[in-house]
């Protein structure tokens, strides 16, 4: 009888610890009810008198580079009307990041300014990032869609920077918005993209993402502005109109900060190229000022200010594409930071499990 207790005993106790870890592998968060009719404006401010009412949530997150020893906190509110919902992201970053890839003119040729891009893990040259992942289930490792390793999917090609992949092995989708400080911010938007099932390699392909890709769109976008990419050499795809080629000299740093507009450029002839040693050229091509169609589902807009990013963001709760998920009850949510960094950034364990209870009781869903 004393044998038959102790296993008694001991499954309750393994039970209860079964409890515990599910009670405590994601944190509630309590979205507020907002009216339709109490106007936010999407411009990275929280100047309205509702998101002053409201106090942040903060979750710690770990692991990015260039950030003081990895860490930054990000402070959070969400509310949400029968309609849309409503995101305040505010983190700590000290320096403002806006370079991405910038062409130089050394040797007369064209490089790509990098350290790491070559292996997909630049570390200096890129600009600030944000991401958000939604899912409707609130699993460990970004609900299981983090692969860790050189070669950590099975069949799958291996990656150069050794950090590893995004998949969704499970083969559910999950939403991942990507909000770009240079790329996407003067769009509003973020870029909306999806982890689902590993995809197949091309050949010919640089780089492999495995199941991390964007969402469908109907138009509109950017471009890296060069035809192939090469560590030493690269030939862009285009050249500035001849009325701003006075913008482009060695000593002009902010075109460092800069996309090239499709419409102020011209297809790159070797005849034009003749631009001094130093000179700056913006690696990110315009094609339109925003997408079209379901990758420019997710509004935002984000603004610097005494070493602090906040980012604003507006998405319908309910989209029928079968990349996004619903935003409502249960639904939980991981942030991730990155301080001019590609693919370094940082990261929790615990999600946020949102709670739409509040707008069910006051009839907003």
């Amino acid at each position: 009888m004393r044998f038959k207790w102790h296993l008694i005993s001991f499954g309750l106790l393994a039970g209860t610890g079964l409890f515990i870890f599910e009670q405590n592998k994601s944190l509630s968060f309590q979205v507020l009810p907002h009216e339709h009719s109490d106007f936010i404006a999407i411009d990275g401010q929280d100047s309205e008198p509702f998101w002053q009412n409201i106090k942040w949530r903060t979750i710690n997150t770990y692991g990015g580079a260039n950030f003081n020893n990895g860490y930054t906190p990000v402070q959070i509110k969400i509310a949400s009307n029968e309609v849309e919902s409503y995101f305040l992201f505010r983190w700590q970053d000290e320096t403002k990041s806006l370079t991405h890839l910038p062409l130089v003119k050394l040797n007369q040729q064209w490089q790509v300014k990098q350290q790491g891009f070559h292996t997909f893990n630049e570390t200096r040259y890129y600009e600030d990032k944000f991401a958000v992942l939604l899912s409707q289930s609130c699993d460990h490792g970004g609900d299981g869609t983090a692969h860790l390793g050189k070669s950590p999917i099975k069949g799958k090609p291996a990656n150069g920077h050794g950090k590893g992949y995004h998949g969704a092995l499970d083969g559910r989708v999950r939403d991942l918005w990507h909000w770009k400080a240079l790329r996407t911010n003067d769009m509003v938007q973020m870029d909306d993209n999806v982890i689902a099932a590993p995809r197949s390699a091309k050949s010919g392909d640089r780089r492999y993402t495995a199941g991390y890709f964007a969402d469908g769109k109907e138009s509109g976008a950017y471009v890296m502005n060069w035809l192939w990419y090469g560590k030493s050499k690269v030939i862009p795809k285009r050249l500035p109109l001849p009325e701003y080629q006075h913008m482009y000299r060695a000593d002009n740093q902010h075109i460092e900060q800069a996309v090239l507009p499709w419409f102020s450029s011209t297809p790159y002839k070797p005849l034009l190229d003749t631009y001094p040693e130093g000179t700056l050229l913006s690696s990110v091509l315009y094609r339109s000022n925003c997408f079209e169609g379901d990758r420019g589902d997710v509004t935002a807009k984000g603004h610097w200010q005494d070493g602090y990013w906040t980012l604003e963001v507006a998405r319908r709760n309910k989209k029928g594409s079968e990349y996004d998920v619903a935003l409502e009850q249960g639904v939980c949510l991981w942030v991730a930071a990155f301080d001019h960094a590609q693919i370094a950034h940082t990261r929790h364990q615990r999600p946020l499990k949102l709670d739409y209870s509040a707008l069910s009781q006051k009839g907003k869903l």
